[in-house]
């Protein structure tokens, strides 16, 4: 059962039973929960009138806690509804531009320092032992992405951070899927909402248009008109044979010129793929949220493998959680 709380003057209301289309979506590629709903906007009789306005807190709990904080900013009346937009805590830094150095502080560090600065609470950091040292004057996400990309091009693993509640966490993303068990009622078997005959068919594309299986890495010339300094050619000659010729130039930095052959793998590894995108609807759960992997199999579209979560919304009418989710193939 979801409850919808409203933090107005310092006082706390349940304000679930005035709230509807209930919704609540995000994106791995901007991070942040966008929560909406709408409310009854009359002077009539018996109506209650909620004066929810920008600034104010909005909760969202359920059986297991709050799943949501988030902050009102923008209010839309017209007759007889007040819609509401309300972003999860990330919205503050998206918003906020900040003056920061770090000293030889590993990423974990560094990530702390930025987030007691800008009064974020910390839930976790994972360890992110590479070495950052400089001075950082813009927007404190794009930091915070510069540094989780410091340590990305350190050990080649993928990292990623999320808003839960009011404190922030940072984690490696894994490869795994998890499991999405809902059990309807007490009397009723439960279930993985990603089972095959659960969720419904899917919008399934792949694509071999952003592919690349060569790949020539190359340290620029000072001097124009020159050839490059220094090259390095990364091929997969079976893709090149099945697919055919797919070549990209990648300019490589003169501070990485010694790893230019690292460089070069790298870059093929990132680009040598068949891109898979499916869209799909499921009953809705939590614990689908960008950054996490769902385990399709789908008899029509021949899927039986892993994909992760790009975005997800969720919907709430009535007793019925359902959302919509596009996800990408590993």
């Amino acid at each position: 059962m979801y409850r919808v709380m409203l933090c107005k003057d310092g006082k706390s209301e349940n304000i679930t039973d005035l709230v509807g289309e209930l919704s609540w979506n995000e994106s791995i590629e901007t991070v942040g929960i966008t929560l909406s709903f709408i409310v009854s906007d009359t002077i009539e009789m018996y109506v209650l009138l909620l004066k929810i306005e920008a600034g104010d807190i909005i909760q969202l709990f359920n059986d297991d806690g709050e799943l949501i904080r988030a902050v009102v900013v923008n209010v839309s009346r017209d007759f007889p509804k007040r819609s509401v937009k309300a972003l999860d805590f990330g919205f503050y830094l998206n918003k906020n531009d900040t003056v920061i150095q770090f000293k030889d502080k590993s990423v974990s560090e560094c990530l702390k320092q930025l987030f007691s600065k800008v009064g974020v609470s910390v839930g976790s950091i994972c360890d992110m032992p590479a070495k950052v040292k400089g001075v950082y004057i813009k927007n404190v996400n794009e930091i915070i992405k510069e540094l989780i990309k410091i340590q990305e091009d350190n050990d080649g693993k993928k990292y990623y951070y999320e808003l839960r509640a009011d404190k922030i966490y940072v984690f490696q993303l894994t490869n795994e899927p998890i499991s999405y068990i809902f059990k309807p009622a007490t009397n009723v078997g439960s279930f993985d909402v990603t089972d095959k005959n659960a969720h419904s068919r899917g919008k399934y594309t792949h694509s071999i248009e952003d592919m690349k299986n060569s790949i020539i890495a190359e340290v620029n010339s000072k001097e124009s008109g020159r050839m490059p300094e220094k090259m390095f050619i990364a091929r997969d000659n079976e893709n090149i044979k099945k697919y055919g010729l797919l070549t990209e130039n990648y300019s490589v930095n003169s501070d990485e010129a010694d790893n230019i052959q690292e460089v070069a793998n790298k870059r093929l590894k990132e680009k040598n793929t068949i891109k898979r995108e499916l869209s799909m609807e499921f009953i809705g759960h939590n614990e689908a949220r960008p950054g996490r992997v769902m385990h399709i199999e789908d008899d029509y579209l021949g899927l039986n493998d892993n994909f992760r979560i790009k975005s997800v919304s969720h919907r709430i009418s009535g007793c019925n959680h359902t959302m919509s989710c596009s996800l990408e193939g590993l």
